[in-house]
């Protein structure tokens, strides 16, 4: 025999309450930084008891470190499926794909890279975890990538890996400060022009035969 719903409204599972939590830290992580950000506000934000986090996460770093984790995973899934879409295609075009997706990722999860900037150049334990869980997994899948796309060119390929370290770190700096950047330049200011401009800029330079 089914159980009776009751009236009123659905009572949240464990995954809605730890969802709603991670979304509300995550926007007061990125836009006032770690050290800024209080529990008790992220807490009221998500519309819960502060003990609740450090029930769920072990505190503010596990917190912060639950987020880190879980951009790394959905960006690595999305990569994958980059290159399963791409099965077939020259090393050229799977590494432009790969790109594409990165860049498309950053554009749809802005408040990601804000995040990230902000303790990425700090010297600090958070530092050296992001480095470990996201940085250097992300450098290795592109540089792969890159090397299998340059063995095609005429001559070899200055600067390889810093030419890969450039274009993540570029990308992520440039969709993080895209409010102020469409104030310093034009034409940039909706998002196909934006991603357009992206594209053209971060892309095109990092596939360069020379």
């Amino acid at each position: 025999m089914n159980e009776r719903r009751r009236p009123g409204r659905p009572r949240k599972t464990d995954t809605d309450t730890s969802e709603a939590i991670a979304d509300a830290a995550r926007l007061r992580f990125a836009n006032r930084g770690f050290d800024a950000t209080s529990l008790r506000e992220i807490a009221a934000d998500a519309n819960i008891d502060v003990a609740l986090i450090a029930y769920r996460f072990g505190g503010k770093t596990g917190l912060w470190k639950s987020i880190v984790s879980q951009a790394a995973k959905e960006l690595q899934d999305a990569l994958d499926a980059a290159l399963a879409e791409t099965q077939g295609a020259s090393p050229k075009q799977r590494l432009h794909h790969a790109m594409k997706t990165f860049l498309g990722y950053l554009l749809s999860r802005p408040e990601v890279p804000r995040l990230l900037l902000r303790d990425i150049t700090i010297d600090s334990e958070r530092s050296q975890w992001l480095l470990d869980e996201l940085s250097l997994p992300l450098h290795r899948y592109f540089v792969e990538l890159a090397q299998a796309a340059a063995a095609n060119c005429e001559r070899k390929v200055e600067h390889l890996q810093f030419r890969v370290a450039s274009f993540i770190y570029s990308a992520s700096s440039t969709v993080a400060r895209r409010e102020r950047l469409t104030k310093l330049a034009d034409g940039i200011a909706d998002d196909s022009s934006f991603e357009a401009a992206l594209e053209a800029t971060l892309i095109e330079e990092a596939l360069r035969c020379d």
